[in-house]
């Protein structure tokens, strides 16, 4: 029998992780907000999870230096099943929230840098759209089955069933890592000098991702206030958009490779379908989420080209972790202006206008870099 390859392996990872953490991942900002936690206390949650994982970021690759990233990983899914256990006995106070923040943030430092260094071992440093877009279709699949599947199985309030599923899942998603060549890439971690040296353009760059990534965690919260607080809306909308994104993928998943980048067009049309999203209080915003799935993907794979054919200038080891010191710290300062907010749409507005003033920067940024190179 042929042995699969390294990317295949990882595939297989990528799709069972997904769909198993989309089970309540999906979910979780709607889960706290309908347990009688108010918009703000989610946003302080929120807040928590990015502060709590800047120290623990550093950590978790210094542990995965010293011994190995899988071992980073099963901290992180033995973290998610003590989330779930924590929200299946949701009680209502802000210390209980508060600890849920920090053990979810153990889960996703612990998944997402043992999976961005893999994910970061196996590609290319040329051509990454075209291999990307298949790890992208199989992750957006398993998220729209996730999201169904979880939808039902929150609507009937039995948390203990998506725990033993969710849980089994993960744990098994993990086998393919075991037998992906490990790459000790660096001795010593000297994150300061290396940030001061990363190239400044993509500080900017992975800062709208980022910022972008907040709007995901707060749209939801808007739909349940202003168009129907349901886990089966909120399923349906994750459906849409991730079918939206497996389209663009087909039709379009090698473009950038051929075209060069898009990540300004994009940007300013996922901050379009934002604007037409506030606008829109009735079942239209299904049609406006179909379309963000796929300028949101546009934008989303403009930007891993750029971190992923960036990389040759730095050793993995620094080069994912001040990518998760950026996307922390990018996360945790933008939410606490949210936190002197009342208004859901004014957080979302005020997120919008940081995320245009941070494309402006990148635009100058770039230029002004080009001009020096002649």
């Amino acid at each position: 029998m042929k042995k699969l390859n390294e990317q295949t392996k990882f595939n297989i990872f990528s799709f069972v992780s997904t769909f198993a953490r989309s089970l309540i991942e999906i979910f979780i900002s709607l889960y706290l907000f309908k347990n009688g936690y108010s918009i703000k206390q989610v946003l302080v949650f929120y807040f928590f999870v990015n502060l709590f994982a800047i120290p623990l970021s550093y950590l978790f690759v210094k542990i995965g230096e010293k011994t190995k990233y899988i071992y980073v990983m099963i901290i992180g899914l033995i973290a998610f099943v003590l989330v779930q256990i924590l929200l299946r006995n949701i009680v209502y106070s802000n210390f209980y929230l508060m600890f849920i923040a920090l053990i979810y943030s153990i889960y996703r430092r612990g998944y997402w840098i043992a999976r961005r260094f893999y994910i970061t071992t196996v590609m290319p440093t040329k051509k990454t759209s075209g291999l990307f877009s298949i790890i992208l279709v199989l992750s957006q699949i398993a998220s729209i089955l996730a999201g169904y599947v979880g939808s039902v199985i929150f609507s009937k309030d039995n948390i203990a069933l998506l725990t033993i599923i969710s849980s089994a899942l993960l744990f098994l998603s993990i086998i393919p890592l075991f037998n992906i060549k490990y790459v000790n890439t660096t001795k010593k971690i000297d994150l300061r000098s290396n940030l001061r040296k990363y190239n400044k353009s993509n500080y900017l760059i992975f800062s709208v991702y980022e910022l972008n990534n907040l709007l995901t965690f707060i749209f939801p919260l808007y739909t349940a206030v202003y168009i129907e607080n349901s886990y089966s809306l909120a399923g349906n909308l994750n459906a849409i958009t991730n079918i939206a994104i497996i389209i663009f993928i087909i039709f379009y998943g090698k473009l950038l490779d051929k075209n060069g980048n898009y990540v300004v067009i994009s940007t300013m049309l996922v901050l379009l379908c934002s604007i037409f999203k506030l606008s829109i209080t009735n079942y239209f915003v299904l049609l406006v989420y179909f379309v963000e799935g796929i300028v949101n993907k546009m934008q989303n794979q403009s930007i891993n080209k750029i971190y992923f054919e960036n990389r040759a200038d730095m050793d993995l080891t620094h080069y994912n972790l001040i990518y998760q010191v950026v996307e922390c710290s990018v996360r945790a300062i933008a939410t606490i202006p949210l936190l002197f907010i009342s208004d859901i749409k004014l957080m979302i507005i005020v997120v919008m206008f940081i995320i245009f003033l941070m494309l402006i920067a990148y635009i100058y940024s770039t230029k002004k870099s080009q001009l020096k190179d002649k």
